[in-house]
Parts: C-alpha cells; sequence; structure tokens
C-alpha cells in the first residue's frame, strides 16, 4: 500500500537514511552537519518555515520532499533507488509545489546539478522547471500556471479532546459579516482540486457572496478513517475548539449559518456536523458522502436530531455501485453501495426536515466531478430557494 502523508518529528532518521542512500549523494553524514543538517536543524525548520511529505510503501519510507515558504525553495527531494520510476517523485513534487504555490508566490525555485546531462536536472525539466542562473549550482524555477492565492496556516490545538490539525485560512471581507465555509479533507480541496481560484473568480464575479475558506487538514489515511466515521470527539474538536478559534480569529464572521463541505468519509462527517451543531452550519456539500458506513446507525442518529431546517447537497456517481468493499489502511468494510448509501441519506435527511439536493452525477468516485459541481453546489446552498430540490429515485 502507498501511503503519502506530511513529515512528523520521528520521521527524521527515515530521511537521513533516504538522503545519503540516494544515487549519486556522495555526502555522508559529517559532511552534511558540516553544511548545518543535523537532526535537530531539519526540526527547526520543520516548526519554523519548512514542511515536508513523505511517501510510505507498505510501512517503509521511500523518498520524502521539503520546502520553505518564506522564499519559495523546494529544497530538497530524494527517493530511494529501487523505487524511482514509479511516480513518487512526481507526486512528491505536485504536493511541495502545490503548497508553496499555496503561500502567495508567483514563482518558486530550487538548485541542482550543474551538469545539463545529469539525470535530475531531465527530471526536473519534464515537470516545467526551467533554468533561471548559474551561481556555483544551476538554479532552476517554476512559475505558477493558475492564479495566485495565498492561504494562512495555523495549527489549532485542543487539550480536551487531543485533537491537532493545520487549519489552511482565507479571510473574507473585514468591513462586513460574511459566512464560513468550512472544508474537510482541506487538501484534496486546495491542493488536489485547486478550488481557491475558482472560487475567487465567483465570488469577484458576484455569483457566490464573499466568505471566509477554511481548509481543515487531515493527518493520515488511518486518521481519516478515525475522525470522519462519525467520531463524537473530533466533532467536538470541529464544532467547538476550530469554531470557536476561527469566529474569534475572523471577528467578522456570522454567528451562524456556515456551510461545511466535505467528501467520501468527510463528506458523511460533514452531514453529522451539520445535525449536531445547527447553531454554526445549515448548509452541507456531502460529495460522494460514505453514508454507508453504518447507515442504520446513522438514520436513528438523525431522526433524533429532528427537525432540521438545514440544506443538504448530496452527490454520488452513477458507477459507485460496488459492494462488500473493504477500504485500506484500516479495513473499513462497506456492505452495500455508495449510491444506495447515500439515496438512504437523502430519505432520512428529508424525513425530518431537511432540504436535499440529490445530484446523481456520470462518473466514478473522483475529484473531477466533486470540483466541476462544488460552483453548482454553492450556489445553491447559500441562497434561500427551495424550489429546485431534487430529491432521488
Amino acid at each position: 500500500m502507498i501511503t503519502y502523508r506530511q513529515i512528523v518529528e520521528n520521521d527524521i532518521p527515515a530521511l537521513f537514511e533516504i538522503r545519503l542512500a540516494t544515487w549519486g549523494n556522495d555526502r555522508g553524514t559529517h559532511e552534511m552537519a558540516s553544511l548545518g543538517i543535523s537532526h535537530e536543524s531539519v526540526l527547526t525548520r520543520l516548526r519554523s518555515d519548512h514542511a515536508g511529505w513523505i511517501v510510505l510503501v507498505d510501512g517503509k519510507p521511500v523518498g520524502f520532499a521539503m520546502a520553505n515558504h518564506r522564499n519559495a525553495e523546494l529544497w530538497v527531494i530524494a527517493v530511494l533507488p529501487g523505487f524511482e520510476g514509479q511516480g513518487f517523485g512526481r507526486e512528491l513534487m505536485r504536493q511541495a509545489e502545490a503548497w508553496l504555490f499555496s503561500h502567495g508566490w508567483q514563482e518558486i525555485w530550487l538548485t541542482t546539478h550543474i551538469e545539463e546531462d545529469h539525470r535530475a536536472v531531465g527530471f526536473y525539466r519534464h515537470l516545467g522547471w526551467v533554468d533561471w542562473k548559474m551561481e556555483g549550482d544551476r538554479y532552476l524555477k517554476k512559475v505558477n500556471s493558475r492564479p495566485s492565492f495565498k492561504l494562512e496556516e495555523h495549527r489549532v490545538t485542543d487539550p480536551a479532546t487531543g485533537f491537532t490539525r493545520l487549519v489552511r485560512l482565507q479571510r473574507g471581507p473585514l468591513d462586513q459579516s460574511h459566512r464560513l465555509c468550512l472544508f474537510l479533507d482541506g487538501e484534496h480541496y486546495w491542493r488536489d482540486m485547486d478550488v481557491v481560484p475558482d472560487l475567487n473568480d465567483l465570488m469577484d464575479e458576484g455569483q457566490l457572496p464573499r466568505m471566509t475558506l477554511a481548509f481543515v487538514g487531515h493527518v493520515s489515511g488511518a486518521a481519516r478513517h478515525e475522525d470522519y466515521t462519525c467520531n463524537e470527539p473530533y466533532g467536538q474538536f470541529i464544532g467547538g475548539k476550530v469554531m470557536t478559534w476561527l469566529k474569534k480569529e475572523v471577528p467578522t464572521l456570522k454567528d451562524h449559518g456556515h456551510a461545511i463541505v466535505g467528501l467520501s468519509l468527510s463528506g458523511l462527517m460533514a452531514t453529522y456536523l451539520t445535525l449536531h451543531y445547527p447553531q454554526h452550519f445549515d448548509g452541507c456539500l456531502s460529495q460522494s458522502g460514505s453514508h454507508w458506513w453504518k447507515h442504520e446507525w446513522f438514520a436513528e442518529m438523525a431522526r433524533l436530531h429532528a427537525p432540521t431546517r438545514a440544506r443538504f447537497w448530496l452527490s454520488v456517481g452513477n458507477q459507485e455501485s460496488q459492494v462488500n468493499v473493504t477500504h485500506p489502511p484500516t479495513g473499513l468494510l462497506q456492505e452495500i453501495s455508495q449510491i444506495s448509501g447515500v439515496k438512504k441519506a437523502a430519505a432520512v435527511l428529508q424525513e425530518i426536515g431537511g432540504a436535499v439536493h440529490y445530484h446523481e452525477y456520470h462518473g466514478k468516485h473522483s475529484l473531477q466531478p466533486w470540483r466541476e459541481e462544488l460552483p453548482d453546489a454553492l450556489l445553491w446552498l447559500l441562497t434561500n430557494e427551495t424550489q429546485n430540490e431534487v430529491k432521488p429515485k
């Protein structure tokens, strides 16, 4: 199983093993130390202006990348010999580049080998990097092809529940009361679907109201399975600590009437949070929500929260028909299809008074249809019209 996640302190020894084993790297630990590269210096970087991403194959770290948002540098990337040519480097670069661009940089840079025929130079050029300058090393740069945006980065910790999560924030108007749109699985939205430029365009054009965008990150695949399966402490973390922090951080947020968005398992959690925290949320976008998970329990739980006046846009692909599927990394068992689960959720939410728009798109469980429906879904959620409710057949 292949897993990508952000680097944490315990990964640092593995980073050094990978870096020292990298093809063509002739620097030993003593030479790296002479350059100021040590466990302590890497940890300092991670705690200040750097972030990193690691890829694991069946639990074994095989590659990583790190970048510096202060100066737009992609600082290092390395993949173990024997694991090259499998797309790991490309994906690590994609995540590092997106993170740098999300800090508002229009151009980012790196240094590499001076020799034109070095394999690393060819790798970077293939990914769109071009020559910038020669000063001892070869400097390459890459220009953002999309409209630039800047997300603040905050780490929110709640001692009461034990959760700490990264929250990326784009503030709404400072001079008028406005709504919040809170995204669970934040990386999938701001990075993988690149929704921020599109949402900014829609707000600039007046099609969507000005609002604050907040993206709550996940930690790993295993953490997603724990957090998003209607986990009550995680719900308290979002509905309590995170919302309190956001309202303090952005004083012009309205007291209530906010929207929450999620996909797959986080789509299930978005629905759960809308029912449990009506004082915050009255609009929910659940994209291919995993409502197959304990669907009978979910229906009973929803009825306990009747009546609701919230609005729910529930979507699912017409090809999401698999049953009896086991989902890694924890082995969650899906007994009914995604379509059946979403239809059951739509029915019970309508039963308890919710305004439901059921959208069955053509396709599978994938990012592209979720990205395409996002503007229409948010427009529907953030208006007060209900005549275009759609019920599942």
